[in-house]
């Protein structure tokens, strides 16, 4: 999953949902002054992570793809983003546009306690709308675009994550039915690892 599953499946607090988004950049490792919820949503990142890895609708969304393909998980994980963007409405009672701008906001607001190189990661990803730029197919390949600039040369020369993309219309609706069956379970996982009270996450009562 990506930067906005990772920002939803939190709970609604502003540390918790940076740590979960932090935890890759930062590889796992707690911070000088971080509190416990920014370590507590770092973990749940693993948590989503080693769920997800293990999942058998994951393994075929990517057999969808390809046979083989350094990059399908990335593609995946942006593509899943995306359909959640498409479908909120079934998950969240909040908008989408209303969930994305109170964070952009409060995430301005926290960068004074994160480390240097943290808050920086943080300041682009609000500063450029980051979790609500997959709101459409168009915003997506602009995505894939912006990764792929990214690239090593030596991955370049086998494959881009746009190259994906005649890929994934081939197999756009059935990709688009294993997000729709993954997603509640992944929900369920958070709501149970977490243990999160009901007024402290943002999911309806699916």
């Amino acid at each position: 999953m990506n930067y906005l599953a990772h920002t939803l499946l939190s709970k609604n607090n502003i540390e918790y949902q940076l740590g979960n988004i932090l935890a890759d950049p930062l590889k796992g490792k707690r911070w000088l002054g971080a509190s416990d919820e920014h370590y507590a949503g770092m973990r749940m990142h693993v948590a989503i992570d080693i769920f997800t890895d293990a999942n058998a609708t994951i393994s075929l969304s990517k057999s969808r793809l390809r046979k083989k393909g350094y990059l399908k998980g990335v593609v995946i994980d942006m593509l899943y983003d995306y359909f959640l963007s498409k479908h909120w409405d079934i998950y969240v009672d909040q908008d989408l546009p209303s969930f994305v701008e109170k964070f952009n906001q409060d995430a301005q607001f926290a960068l004074d306690e994160l480390p240097a190189k943290a808050a920086n990661f943080i300041e682009l990803i609000a500063s450029n709308n980051v979790l609500g730029s997959y709101t459409n197919f168009a915003g997506l390949e602009l995505a894939f675009s912006r990764i792929d600039t990214r690239l090593s040369p030596r991955i370049i020369a086998k494959e881009t994550t746009s190259s994906y993309i005649p890929n994934i219309l081939d197999n756009y609706a059935d990709i688009e039915n294993d997000f729709l069956e993954f997603f509640p379970s992944l929900i369920s996982m958070f709501l149970e690892k977490s243990k999160v009270k009901p007024d402290e996450h943002f999911f309806n009562d699916l």
